[in-house]
């Protein structure tokens, strides 16, 4: 892809950006190495991308491309087996969470301390003094 000069003082987008910025952002390249690219600053590319819609739409399409590609290849390595690739999904797609509680956070805990073991006479004595306290 050749490099299209641009100096600061251009007010039209050279012939074919477009077609230039769907194809490097579809590559992964940022709004600056776009900019580079077609040889001009972030700051005009993005006066551009403000002024010609058909320019926001390409950067947008290749994005989503690029996003596509990686988000199946992704899929892909998790379905063959890539525990991570399976874990990085699940908590990209689905919220999940190492360690999260969910919904057990809001769950109402109830504690019963029982007493340890003891003889027959003590038990009695324990439960014959409950029934007098209740008089």
């Amino acid at each position: 892809m050749a490099n299209v000069k641009c100096n600061g003082s251009q007010k039209k987008p050279p012939r074919g950006a477009a077609k230039k910025i769907l194809e490097m952002s579809r590559e992964g390249l940022s709004k600056a190495g776009i900019a580079r690219g077609l040889g001009c600053s972030p700051k005009l590319l993005n006066a551009w991308l403000d002024s010609y819609p058909e320019l926001q739409n390409a950067l947008d399409e290749g994005r989503e491309l690029e996003h596509t590609e990686l988000r199946s290849s992704l899929m892909q390595q998790a379905r063959g087996g890539n525990v991570t690739a399976a874990i990085f999904l699940l908590k990209c797609r689905h919220g999940y969470r190492e360690g999260d509680q969910g919904d057990l956070a809001n769950r109402v805990s109830v504690t019963f301390n029982l007493p340890g073991p003891m003889k027959l006479e003590d038990f009695s004595n324990v439960i014959e003094g409950e029934s007098h306290a209740d008089d």
